[in-house]
């Protein structure tokens, strides 16, 4: 470790200034094509205040939001931002007790997607629940009779907050592991087995879509029983990928899952998708489209003006991360926050953003984040390590 440690001793050139640091800046902070920018989401209204009410009035309806744009209009990153801003409102208790859930890249099964939401709800709940089982003068039967959907396991969280005379170190960690992998219907070792066993029961395997769906709505309804959690925001990104890449028998058995999941946990889920507009096949499944709901269409950067908002805001964000940085760090600078767009000016970005639209207006395409702020990555670039 100290060889490893001293070896980096040799890279650091603490002479060399990060050029980008006189605009308050760690580097470029225009997303590259590909990346995400998790910060900034720039005059989406529409969108916005759609997700916004429906937060404010969660309920116990179907809640749905289906936001449509084509590859570069930033839904990516209007996702990501929901999650932030879900995030904030909670713990400035503007809205319930709601967490959100990110997830993509839903490949050929509803147990990759399923993977993705017990990963995050494990991280934010399993060891409150742990602690909040221990300490609850209720008896466990109280909370069982409250929850048959989920009564097996509520017996392999019990396992785990009931610790044994033959309890050893790192047994709650291992439990739950396995635990997690159970929820998520991995195939556990006997021996893994044995760690959820309650009062000389194992648990069953979870070996169909359906009674993972049962046991993920069941721990919602467990988490709500016991004040952990009012409900989810399920970010659904790249959902067209599941009708575009698999062959019919998967897509309608998929698309089955996915119909169930919708109407089971529609208590407990705000269920926010992302898409392209019209995506080839799903329309073949017009139930999976009904609960969707209508499509909210992103907004192109249709003026220059609106190109300026969105360099601003990206700029202002990564100033933010810089002084925060230098707050939480003990550092002091001397130089002052730049004003506007520096080291740009609205000249430049105007320019680009005409380039842009000129370029896109042959082939009748409108000017998206994706296609603009790469060429403000390069732009801005050129400018700061120039030294202009």
């Amino acid at each position: 470790m100290t060889l490893t440690k001293d070896l980096d001793l040799f890279k650091a050139k603490p002479e060399e200034l990060n050029p980008y640091e006189k605009h308050f800046l760690f580097g470029n902070p225009f997303p590259g094509r590909g990346e995400t920018g998790f910060d900034v989401c720039t005059d989406q209204d529409i969108v916005k205040k759609e997700f916004v009410y429906q937060l404010q009035n969660f309920s116990a309806d179907a809640k749905r939001l289906r936001i449509d744009g084509k590859n570069g209009a930033g839904k990516t990153n209007i996702l990501r931002y929901f999650e932030r801003l879900t995030d904030e409102a909670r713990r400035s208790k503007l809205i319930k007790k709601l967490y959100p859930i990110y997830v993509n890249s839903p490949e050929d099964s509803y147990f990759n997607i399923h993977g993705q939401i017990v990963d995050r709800l494990a991280g934010f709940f399993l060891s409150d629940l742990i602690r909040t089982l221990q300490s609850k003068q209720t008896p466990i039967e109280t909370l069982l009779s409250g929850v048959k959907p989920a009564a097996e396991l509520v017996r392999g969280i019990k396992a785990i907050a009931q610790p044994t005379l033959t309890s050893y170190p790192d047994q709650e960690e291992r439990e739950k592991d396995a635990f997690i992998r159970w929820m998520k219907g991995q195939k556990l070792t006997a021996a893994d087995k044995h760690l959820l066993k309650y009062q000389g029961t194992l648990p069953t395997d979870i070996s169909s879509s359906a009674l993972a769906m049962r046991f993920l709505y069941g721990l919602l309804v467990v988490l709500k029983e016991l004040d952990l959690c009012d409900g989810i925001i399920l970010l659904f990104d790249e959902f067209e990928e599941i009708f575009e890449t698999l062959t019919r028998s998967r897509q309608s058995q998929y698309a089955q899952d996915l119909r169930h999941l919708f109407d089971i946990l529609k208590e407990s889920v705000f269920f926010v998708t992302a898409t392209v507009p019209e995506p080839n096949d799903l329309a073949q499944y017009p139930a999976i489209e009904r609960r969707l709901g209508d499509p909210v269409i992103l907004q192109p950067i249709d003026s220059p003006e609106l190109a300026i908002n969105y360099v601003s805001d990206y700029l202002n964000s990564g100033r933010n991360k810089y002084e925060t940085y230098l707050k939480e760090y003990g550092k002091r600078s001397e130089r002052s926050r730049p004003n506007g767009l520096k080291p740009l000016t609205t000249d430049d970005v105007k320019n680009e953003y005409f380039s842009v639209k000129e370029e896109l207006e042959k082939t009748e395409l409108a000017v998206l984040p994706g296609h603009f702020l790469p060429k403000m990555r390069d732009r801005m670039r050129q400018i700061v390590e120039s030294g202009d």
